[in-house]
């Protein structure tokens, strides 16, 4: 009798060896499988990331004061700014470049003047009147300068003591925001604070 009970004895714990060994074998695989997935989402939060620092690097600024040119005390019917890449940017494709106006009394999309380069724009458009450091390409690169003419259509918020904001958004970045008060006092070339 006593050698049938060493028997089961042992036979449980065989039993008890392969149980353990069929736990470590799952929470293997369950930690395997954990792990992956969070490889998975780790990667995909780097190129998020990634993708918004990018965005976010390819930024615009003024590169300078900004003037309003006008034929009367009324208004100011062209608007001038100089523009160029914060530090590391990418290059910014010009032609997809969208430009508004915004005031109190509108918002007005200014459309991109066909030709764009060197020459005065038409009412409702926008144009780069001078390229600094530039070379023959659209492409305003570091170190580089484009100097903008904005003329709206709609100019009720360029007149004297208003504030408007220009917004000037490349395709696939963070659109750089200026916004000015046009001084009492509208003279021929009128520095915009």
């Amino acid at each position: 009798m006593s050698t049938s009970n060493y028997s089961e004895a042992g036979f449980t714990g065989l039993e008890a060896a392969i149980v353990l060994m069929a736990f470590v074998v799952v929470a293997a695989t369950f930690a395997h499988a954990v792990l992956g997935t969070g490889l998975i989402f780790a990667g995909e939060s780097r190129s998020v990331v990634h993708q918004s620092v990018r965005q976010a690097g390819s930024g615009l600024i003024a590169a300078g004061s900004v003037y309003g040119i006008s034929s009367s005390a009324e208004r100011i019917d062209t608007i001038i700014i100089p523009i160029g890449l914060t530090a590391g940017s990418e290059p910014i494709d010009i032609n997809t470049v969208s430009i508004r106006l915004v005031g109190s009394a509108h918002m007005e999309e200014i459309y991109r003047n066909d030709p764009l380069i060197g020459v005065f724009p038409e009412y409702g458009h926008w144009s780069v009147r001078e390229r600094i450091n530039s070379d023959d390409n659209h492409l305003l690169e570091p170190g580089e300068s484009y100097i903008l003419c904005i003329t709206p259509m709609n100019r009720q918020d360029c007149s004297p003591s208003r504030t408007f904001a220009l917004e000037i958004k490349p395709a696939g970045s963070v659109a750089l925001r200026v916004e000015r008060t046009v001084p009492g006092c509208i003279t021929p070339l009128t520095r915009l604070e």
